[in-house]
Order: C-alpha cells, then structure tokens, then sequence
C-alpha cells in the first residue's frame, strides 16, 4: 500500500516537472570545506532499483521502502596541514583530504573552484596510490547539467607488493562522469524533485613489473551511481560496485538521512552549542531549546572510528571528558530527530 501511495505521489507531479528544464547541479553547495561530515545510512539492496521508471528527463526512483542496514557510514574533511603521517608528504598540492569511517588513512585532493580532483589515497604502507606527473582524477565537476560528460585520465605508482618486483604502476587510469538522468528521488525519509543522477565509470590497471617487464595487470573498475540535489552537500543516495578482474565486490548502497531538500549538506541542531574548540580534552555541550534536549551523540577520531557515545541524553548542560584519547582532532555528532549537527574539536 505504502508503494503504490508514493507513487501515485510522485506521478501527480511529473505533468508539472516534464516541463521543466534540465536540471542543474551548481558548485554552490557541493565543494567540502575543513570540517564537513556527511552522515550516511546503509541500505540492503533487496528491491532497490536504480534503473526507475520513466523518461530520462523525467525519472521517478522510488526507493521509499529501503531497508537500512543498522550502520553508518561517515564521510570527513580535514585540512591536509593538521595530518601527521598518513602519506601527506607524498601530496604536497593538496587543499583538502578525505577521511571515511572505520578506514585508515585519507583520500587526497587538489580541489578548484569548479571540481573534485583526486590525486591519490594513502591508507598504509602496503595500501596507496600517488597520481604522477600532474595528472588527476575528477570524481565531480560542478556546474554539471543533464546530459553532460567530463573525462579524466590518470597514471602513477602504486604500493609495493614487496615480492620482488621492480616497481608497481597504476596505468591507463581513466574516470568519465555522465549526468544521465533527472527526476523524483522518494526515499524512506522523504521525496526530493530536480534531482540529478549522475554515472561514474572509472577504471585502472596495477601492472606489476619485473625485470623491465609487465609481469601482471589486474584490472579494476568502479562503476557508481550518484543522486544529487542542488542545495545538498553531496550525493543524496549512492549506488555501485567495484570489480577487481570482473570478480564484483560487495555493492555499496547507502543515503543520507536527510528529511527535507530545503538545507546544506546536514539539517543542523542550530540551538546546540560545544565549547571549547580546543581544549585538553573535556568540552561541553549547551542545549538552549528544551525541545533539543533529547539527542544521540557520536565522537569518531580522525580514522573515522567511534570513540564515545552518548544515547537518549536529557539535559541542557553536559561535560564530555575523552582526555584519555590522544592528542588529535575529533569530531562531534548530535542527533536530535532528523537534525545533525557536526563539529570538529582537537585535543592538544
């Protein structure tokens, strides 16, 4: 019943949005800034359907019923400077890195106005990848309208297998971004017009070499879906899956939260206040609304993993002592509903 309600739904408005323009997603919203936290919910692919219905100018994905998974999934910025170790030394153009729950290390970017561009990942000695001779991938590019396609390509070294080899490479790295269709997203949280899904397609080869020759080449590709909305930091909804010589990995599914197209990136807990921002590693927390007064609260450290939790708290004025954790930068998360807030702290 519930179906076939949003549905019909989303069907009363398509006569007003056939008409409609082709939509357009602008960098106003979409670049990271230090700090940022996109806060998402895995999904069981059981019934989901990226494909939609409709005409590709006037898609409806109805994917209201999605099952979560019970995790989270976390996405974070830093300032390149505040890193120690990690790679940085290997990325000295960066302006931006990307951290991700759970995983070690940081993803790499030499960001401009208009785009996202990677230029490697560092997750360990034996897990990296550093882009050479000033080349780049562009994971999104902004302005991007339906119907347009950017393309990159990429080369450089790759983490050592340590058996022997004289070096190994990440060759014919190519990415192209096609905005292919534009529609009604429905999700479990709410219903979102003008959206734009965007397909990624990227591919490389790490070819091992030894004595001057290519001894093996394992092909990878990651081929993604990505909805956005122009007033939302990031993708609304993703789906793909990476194939490592056509054997497909696990498929990520995963949306953020988010009620209502109406805010930047995260609907904010704007009476929530945390201070200080610096300190040696006792901050509080001050709720100037009774109405917020009952949250959820998350620490993660700069991996991404969660350190500290707080569930169903009421009260206006609260302490968080985490002086035992190492020096570093942290992040805070409130839940209150569907509001978030996110808020970087470092313990010096």
């Amino acid at each position: 019943m519930k179906k076939l309600f949003t549905i019909s739904i989303a069907l009363s408005c398509i006569a007003l949005y056939a008409s409609a323009q082709f939509v357009t997603i602008s960098e106003t919203h979409q670049l990271p800034a230090f700090g940022d936290t996109i806060h998402y919910v895995d999904a069981n692919t059981f019934g989901f359907d990226p494909t939609g219905v409709g005409p590709v100018t006037a898609k409806i994905w109805d994917e209201s019923l999605l099952l979560n998974t019970g995790s989270f999934y976390n996405f974070f910025y830093v300032d390149p400077d505040s890193i120690t170790g990690f790679g940085v030394d290997s990325f000295p153009t960066a302006t931006i890195a990307r951290g991700e729950s759970g995983a070690p290390g940081y993803f790499y970017y030499q960001n401009t106005t208009n785009d996202i561009n990677r230029i490697g990942w560092f997750g360990g000695t034996n897990n990296y990848g550093i882009y050479e001779n000033g080349t780049f991938a562009t994971e999104f590019h902004f302005p991007i309208t339906a119907g347009n396609t950017v393309n990159t390509t990429y080369n450089g070294r790759y983490s050592p297998f340590n058996l022997g080899e004289d070096s190994v490479k990440i060759e014919l790295g190519s990415l192209t971004i096609n905005a292919d269709a534009q529609g009604i997203l429905l999700l479990p949280t709410g219903t979102f017009t003008n959206v734009l899904r965007i397909h990624v397609l990227e591919n490389f080869h790490i070819v091992t070499y030894l004595f001057g020759f290519p001894a093996q080449d394992n092909f990878i590709q990651d081929d993604y879906f990505y909805w956005f909305h122009d007033t939302i930091l990031q993708p609304v909804l993703v789906s793909g899956v990476t194939t490592i010589d056509g054997n497909p990995g696990t498929p990520v599914l995963r949306y953020q939260p988010i009620s209502t197209p109406t805010g930047i990136a995260t609907n904010s807990v704007q009476t929530a206040n945390i201070y200080p921002s610096l300190s040696n590693g006792k901050f509080n927390i001050r709720i100037s609304e009774e109405r917020f007064a009952d949250y959820n609260l998350d620490i993660f450290n700069a991996l991404g993993e969660r350190i500290h939790y707080i569930k169903s708290k009421h009260s206006n004025s609260d302490e968080i002592d985490i002086s035992n954790s190492p020096k570093g930068i942290y992040f805070i998360k409130i839940y209150s509903g569907q509001n978030i807030r996110t808020e970087k702290i470092i313990i010096q």
